[in-house]
């Protein structure tokens, strides 16, 4: 105990803070649980659970030297092609561990599994960044109730966030290495690889976020390594590139071949963007069955469809969406896309109602509506701003700007692609906890007057950043002008 004391009396004011938010998410969490650790799974939490097992089940077969039941993992793992098994394969230790685990015990796994993870991503942000970053990132989106009961909840979209970050600070460290010794490790390559890979394995909507960050930190990487090195700094970024396809390699193989097409990531986006822009009236080429939802009952169509032409369930599902889409126009579409919009940053605490146990101890929903609103929309303005910041004092901080712009205009092509929904925030949140602190940061810069950075990099940088702001309004105006 006397030790505990010591080590707390060492810690300086910021770290005292960090801890007490740190706790205070935890209790958030362990509140929240209570309000969520029913026996009701949500949407595509079904998946990931039920393909949790499945993994746990193969695992068992290749430990005992049985050969793994392809048909299972084909069936529930890969199923339609529309999931990625991140949080299936987080999962995993659960169920090999209690195979017979029931939704409330998944669900305080999860809390405890995402909990770590914010604490690992805080601990990298505050070695790369600083106190300030990690306690913003602490707050928002540690505080936000809702965003807790994501935590306990089988969906991959809070983590893919966090992993973001980490990735990240990755690239950062990685672009000062090569700024104070002008070259980088093959390792560190390695490293942003892995982190690329798995947060597109939580969720493949942050596949553009991971191609513009690897895309600026290659870019910048060549610029600022010495010339006799600049051989070293590709063989990192292929490095970076092989440990990225090793690790999607089993899954896009294994998904190719269950579903006899070409899988990347995943499958989804006809059917998605049937059902967001096109006539989900003609979507079966015609009507689709009654009785179902708008997405299982065009999967059901497609895979009859298939077993009687003898094509790919895939293939017949791009014919379905293009049909569908047929009369869409410049204009339908920009209206769609700001209805979207609006689904995206409108009630931000539903699914915190949707995953509410309703005879459990605590009712979730109040505080989860207050809180989260209180936190939710002030940092949501956060967007317009970090998109339209820019400085041309502190190296560090405008390589921060280009990297979270580009993060942010990246997730935020969601409403342009897919149904949008207050579930989707969750991953760009910790980005604007970090965009917080930097606008902070630059804010203090301007006022301690800290000379411009110079040089053939900081001028790109500084294009960069208007480049993204100007890209970002012309977006805006141009879906304005069109839906009007």
């Amino acid at each position: 105990m006397s030790a505990l004391r010591q080590r707390w009396s060492d810690l300086g004011r910021p770290e005292r803070v960090l801890v007490w938010l740190f706790l205070a998410t935890v209790v958030l969490k362990a509140y929240v649980y209570l309000g969520v650790a029913g026996d009701v799974l949500v949407g595509d939490e079904a998946y990931y659970l039920d393909s949790g097992r499945a993994l746990s089940n193969a695992v068992r077969d290749v430990v005992w030297l049985r050969g793994p039941d392809t048909a299972e993992m084909d069936r529930i793992v890969v199923g339609s092609g529309w999931f990625m098994p991140g949080m299936s394969v987080a999962l995993t230790p659960l169920y090999l561990l209690v195979p017979g685990a029931s939704v409330a015990g998944a669900r305080a796994y999860l809390a405890v599994f995402t909990t770590i993870l914010l604490l690992v991503t805080v601990l990298r942000v505050r070695r790369t960044l600083g106190n300030a970053p990690a306690g913003a990132i602490l707050v928002y989106p540690g505080l936000v109730p809702t965003y807790a009961a994501f935590g306990a909840a089988g969906w991959g979209d809070s983590a893919a966030g966090l992993v973001a970050v980490l990735m990240l600070c990755q690239a950062i460290e990685m672009l000062r290495r090569v700024r104070e010794h002008g070259t980088i490790s093959w390792r560190s390559g390695v490293a942003l690889g892995t982190l690329a890979i798995v947060a597109v394995y939580f969720r493949s909507s942050v596949s553009l976020l991971v191609v513009g960050v690897l895309g600026v930190t290659f870019v910048v990487s060549m610029m600022l390594a010495a010339r006799p090195e600049r051989g070293r700094v590709v063989v990192s970024y292929v490095a970076a590139g092989i440990a990225f396809l090793a690790i999607l390699a089993p899954w896009s193989l294994g998904a190719s071949a269950a579903l006899e097409a070409r899988v990347i990531t995943t499958v989804s986006v006809p059917t998605v963007r049937a059902n967001t822009f096109g006539d989900r009236d003609l979507l079966c080429f015609g009507e689709c069955d009654a009785g179902s939802s708008i997405w299982f009952a065009p999967l059901r169509y497609s895979r009859e469809h298939a077993r009687a032409t003898g094509l790919s369930e895939v293939e017949i599902a791009d014919e379905m969406s293009a049909y569908a889409r047929r009369d869409v126009t410049s204009t339908s579409y920009a209206r769609d896309v700001a209805i979207n919009t609006g689904r995206y940053f409108g009630k931000p605490a539903r699914f915190a109602t949707l995953l509410r146990w309703k005879d459990g101890p605590v009712d979730i929903v109040p505080v989860a509506e207050i809180g989260t609103n209180a936190l939710f929309y002030p940092f949501s303005l956060l967007i317009l701003v970090v998109l339209g910041a820019w400085t041309r004092r502190s190296f560090d901080h405008q390589l921060q700007l280009v990297l979270l712009k580009v993060g942010i205009l990246a997730l935020m092509v969601q409403p342009f692609v897919h149904i949008a929904g207050p579930r989707y925030w969750t991953t760009l949140a910790p980005l604007l906890g970090l965009g917080a602190a930097l606008l902070w940061s630059i804010r203090r810069d301007r006022h301690d007057d800290v000379p411009r950075a110079e040089g053939a990099v900081p001028r790109l940088l500084y294009a960069a950043q208007v480049a993204l702001g100007l890209f970002a309004l012309a977006v805006v105006v141009t879906v304005g002008l069109l839906a009007i």
